[in-house]
Parts: C-alpha cells; sequence; structure tokens
C-alpha cells in the first residue's frame, strides 16, 4: 500500500517538473521576440503615420495636420495617399531614409536622427505588413507653443501666397542638399522633368538632375535639350541654410537673339571685306574701330597701323603724308578743313570728290552714326569722273552744234516736256523753255505758236500727228508769222518717242509798189506754191518783232505777204 502511494507521487511530482519546464521553455521563446506597439499613443507633439506600402490607413491628428500644411491645396491629391508629400519632407531631413526603410522589414524597428539640427527623430516600426512612423520634436518637449488666431491667419496667408508664388512662377526653382540631390522643387521644374524624354515613368524622390551643371559655360547659362530643340536658362543660385536654392530663367530669346546679331555681325563683316568702298568708322571719341580691305588697297596705309585705333586727325595726317588728300595752299587752311570735315561728317552733309595729283578721284562721304559716332566712305571715281567728262564734252559739242544750226530746233518727249530748244529757236520765238522753270512743254509751245502765226488749222493736225505718229513719220507743212515771215515746218517722230520739230524761214517776194498790189495778189492765189519763191533772189527781210500779248488785232503793214494756206 504504501508502495503504491509512494509511485503515486513520484509519478505526479514528475508530471509537474515537466509541465513547469515546458512553460519556462515557452515563456523565454515568448520573451525573445518582443511585442511591437503599434498605437497612436505618444507624445502631444507626435505626428503617427501607419502605412500598408505607401498607402496611409490611418494617422494622428498631429499627422494630418502636418499633411494639411505640406500638401498644395492646388494640386491634385496623389494616388498613394501621404507618401508622396511625406517623403520629401523627410529626405530634408534625413537622408538615410531610404536605406533604413529597406530594411525595417527586417529589422522591426529602428531609429533616425536629423542631420538639420532641427531636432526631429524619426521611429519605425514594422509588423505583419504595416509600417508605423513616429515624427517627434525633441526640442518642444516640455514646452508649449502657443500662437493667436491672428498670427496663425497671417502665416497661412503668406503660406498661400509663397506656394502661389512658386507653382506660377514660370522661372525652375529647386534645392540641393550638400551631396547635390534634389530635396525640393517647384512645378515648373517638375513639368519639365515629366517632359524631359530621358525622365520616363513615375517621378520619385530625390528628383533627378534635370541639368549638367558642370556644362555651365562663362555667363552661367544652362542648356537643356530635349525633342523639341535646345532650350536654354539663365542659372542663378542662393544659399539656405545648410542647403542650395537654385533658379533657373527660361532666356531662349535672348540667345536666339544673341546668335542672330552674331550672324548678322558675321555677314555684314564679309559684306564689308567684300565692298570696293572704303570703310573707316570712328566712334565718338573719333577713333578707329572699324575698316575694310579696301580702305588700305585705296589709301595705301599699313594694316597695321589701322589695326592701332588711330586717331581721325592721325588718319588724315598720314592720308596727307601719302598724298591721297588733296593739297591745300598752306597748312593752317588745312587744319582748318580737317575741323570742318569732321564737323559736316557729324550732321552728315559732308560728299565731296578729292581730285589727286596722280590724276584720281576719290568721291569722299561722310554719315553720322549712333552715339556720335561717324563713317567715313572712300570710293574710287576715276573712271566716272573721266567717262562723266567725257560724256559732258560730247554733249557740249553736239549742243554748239545745233546752236550753230541756221533751222530753229524743238525736241520734245514723249511726255511732252522740253528735252532741247536752240539759239534760233529762242531768237525766233522769243522764249527758252530748257531754262524757263514753268515751261508747259508741248502744250504751252504750240499755244505760242498759234498766236504768233496767222489762224491757221495746221496746229490742230499737228498735235494730232504728235499722238499717233511712229517712229521715222514726218509731217511737213507751212505757216506765216504775223510779223511777215513765213516759216517752213518738219516735224519728226525719233526713236525713243521723241519729236523734233524744226522751223525755217523762207525767202519772200519783193515788196511792190501800190498800183501792183491787186495783180500781184492774183498771182499768188493763182499759184500758191511758196516753195519756188526760193528760187528767186533773196531780199533783205527785217528781224520778226516779238509778239505782243494781244494777238487778236490786225496791224496794218505796207508789205504784202504770201497767203496762210499750207501744203502738207
Amino acid at each position: 500500500m504504501a508502495h503504491a502511494v509512494l509511485l503515486s507521487m513520484t509519478i505526479v511530482s514528475t508530471a509537474t517538473l515537466i509541465v513547469m519546464g515546458a512553460l519556462s521553455i515557452f515563456a523565454g521563446l515568448w520573451r525573445g521576440k518582443p511585442r511591437i506597439d503599434m498605437s497612436m499613443a505618444g507624445g502631444d507633439h507626435d505626428a503617427v503615420f501607419i502605412f500598408r506600402g505607401e498607402a496611409l490607413i490611418d494617422s494622428s491628428d498631429g499627422a494630418q495636420k502636418l499633411l494639411a500644411t505640406l500638401r498644395d491645396p492646388a494640386q491634385p491629391a496623389p494616388r498613394n495617399g501621404g507618401w508622396a508629400v511625406l517623403q520629401p519632407y523627410l529626405k530634408q531631413h534625413f537622408a538615410d531614409l531610404d536605406t533604413a526603410l529597406s530594411t525595417l522589414a527586417d529589422k522591426g524597428q529602428c531609429e533616425l536622427k536629423s542631420q538639420t539640427n532641427s531636432g526631429l527623430m524619426l521611429s519605425a516600426r514594422y509588423h505583419k505588413g504595416l509600417t508605423q512612423l513616429r515624427l517627434s520634436d525633441t526640442n518642444a518637449e516640455g514646452a508649449l507653443l502657443a500662437i493667436d488666431r491672428l498670427s496663425f491667419d497671417a502665416v497661412q496667408s503668406e503660406l498661400t501666397t509663397l506656394r502661389a508664388l512658386s507653382r506660377n512662377t514660370p522661372a525652375l526653382v529647386w534645392k540641393t542638399d550638400a551631396d547635390g540631390q534634389v530635396v525640393w522643387a517647384n512645378a515648373a521644374y517638375i513639368r519639365a522633368l515629366q517632359e524631359d524624354s530621358d525622365q520616363s515613368g513615375e517621378l520619385c524622390w530625390p528628383l533627378p538632375q534635370l541639368f549638367d551643371m558642370a556644362a555651365r559655360d562663362k555667363a552661367d547659362r544652362l542648356e537643356l535639350r530635349s525633342n523639341d530643340g535646345t532650350r536654354w536658362f539663365a542659372h542663378s543660385e542662393a544659399r539656405c541654410e545648410d542647403k542650395t536654392l537654385h533658379f533657373a530663367l527660361p532666356i531662349d530669346a535672348a540667345v536666339q537673339s544673341e546668335a542672330l546679331r552674331r550672324e548678322t555681325l558675321q555677314t555684314l563683316t564679309r559684306t564689308f571685306a567684300s565692298l570696293p568702298i572704303g570703310l573707316a568708322l570712328f566712334d565718338s571719341e573719333r577713333r578707329l574701330q572699324v575698316f575694310n580691305p579696301a580702305l588700305v588697297d585705296l589709301t595705301g596705309m599699313a594694316p597695321l597701323f589701322l589695326a592701332a585705333r588711330p586717331s581721325f586727325e592721325q588718319v588724315l595726317y598720314t592720308l596727307r603724308e601719302q598724298r591721297m588728300l588733296p593739297e591745300p595752299k598752306d597748312f593752317q587752311n588745312w587744319r582748318r578743313e580737317i575741323i570742318e570735315m569732321e564737323k559736316a561728317a557729324e550732321d552728315g552733309v559732308y560728299a565731296e570728290e578729292w581730285c589727286l595729283d596722280g590724276g584720281r578721284t576719290f568721291h569722299v562721304t561722310g554719315r553720322p552714326q549712333p552715339n556720335g559716332a561717324i563713317a567715313l566712305f572712300i570710293e574710287d571715281v576715276t573712271t566716272e569722273t573721266a567717262l562723266t567728262r567725257s560724256f559732258r564734252a560730247e554733249i557740249e559739242t553736239m549742243q554748239k552744234v545745233i546752236d550753230g544750226l541756221g533751222d530753229a530746233v524743238a525736241v520734245f518727249n514723249r511726255a511732252g516736256q522740253t528735252l532741247l530748244a536752240n539759239d534760233p529757236y529762242v531768237r525766233l520765238w522769243q522764249v527758252n523753255p530748257c531754262v524757263d522753270i514753268g515751261d508747259g512743254g508741248l502744250t504751252q509751245a504750240l499755244g505760242l505758236w498759234s498766236e504768233s502765226c496767222e489762224p491757221t488749222t495746221f496746229w490742230a493736225r499737228l498735235a494730232e500727228f504728235v499722238t499717233r505718229a511712229e517712229v521715222g513719220e514726218e509731217m511737213k507743212g507751212s505757216v506765216a508769222m504775223r510779223g511777215g515771215i513765213t516759216l517752213s515746218m518738219r516735224a519728226t517722230r525719233l526713236p525713243g518717242g521723241a519729236v523734233m520739230i524744226v522751223f525755217r524761214e523762207m525767202a519772200q517776194a519783193v515788196v511792190t509798189p501800190p498800183r501792183k498790189e491787186r495783180a500781184l495778189q492774183a498771182e499768188l492765189i493763182s499759184s500758191p506754191d511758196l516753195a519756188r519763191l526760193d528760187s528767186e533772189p533773196a531780199r533783205t527781210i527785217p528781224a520778226p518783232e516779238r509778239p505782243r500779248a494781244d494777238f487778236g488785232q490786225r496791224k496794218s503793214r505796207s508789205a504784202v505777204h504770201s497767203s496762210t494756206r499750207l501744203r502738207v
């Protein structure tokens, strides 16, 4: 009996020890993996976020206020909830955020301290697919920050203004940390990234660099190449605490204008280099700034001398030494002419011909330029001058020949303007249409001729002939002037449309005594051909008087002249 009781107690004790050992083992295993707190409990200033992946599923009141402050009301809500809004803010304070979150599933929890000395601390925990982020401000522990309603409204108004300014400015603005990472950017920078073909896909923080900062030129300009072409930006930067703010302002129009100006300048330079006219451009201080090769060829001045930017007077002194200036009588007059030449060039009225000793002739012109500069143009017109003189001599010779003719000659162009009238014409009609400013041409001449002659229809036929005649056609006739002179007239159409009209005095019959007047009139009427009178001996004919203004009154004459009938 006693043996049975002892055996029972042994069995019970052994079972008890086994149960207690098992419980101890389970308790030890449970303590090896501590329990993770995923609650919202914490300090009053903590912001707690719970994410499943990148989707925000819960947050504390402080976290919601922080997101409301970071989120831009004008921008649409991001697809991945609050992570796209929170990540840029966290990246500014915690540089190792991406590394810590990538190993959080294995470690279970971690803590990060801000490298910006802002006092922020981030605690991250991971449990069953959930990630808890707790953002604490260590500088705010034990302190209460109070703000009145008016100050809060002012801060919110300024924040709204700054957000609108950052969102709507055409300039690209971004902020980089000490390592060159883009930790913040405005809307224009993000749009430029999205338009860039190399930045395909969804953007993430830190944002990629849009510009190659090492490729900046001396003018601190940035170049952005895309499928639409090349865009240029003027770059400037400013320090913001331990970070750098960058500003890129579009200057495409300015760069294009500069390139166009450079191309235009090159074109003008090549044009000036090929001009046969010598060009010398002096600035407001009368220093030579620009010259072309033609100036060297025409004047013989050394290119090195011109490249040394000589003054206006030095250039003229050198031209005088090389006998490229008209030699004055004395030096003082020459100095005075230089001053007058400079003043005339400033007013744009200087234009002279320099006749040099070697027979060469230069046409020199001075033109004023902006900012008080003047340009001097030197053109070799030796050939043109010689040709002009030859033409002038030929014209003068022909004019002398025409003036020496016995016939009165007048030439009118197709429009009826007087081109030429020789001396016999001036003596015959007592008028010189070539020097009369108010000359009416052929119309006025026809009126003068008809008033100075006996009435006849010849002038109407002449006016019709002038309008319809072809080249080479002629019209002949005879008219009697009121002074008693009979004229034969010939009109010819010349090449080019001009009309030449020639007047020739015809010999008149001898004046007979009054008793034979009727017989002579009968003879003239029966035989009106005035041309045969040319065969009779010439008689002295008084010079014609200038027609008076009143041609309607017939003056009595003692001499009898031929009839006014015309033969064409």
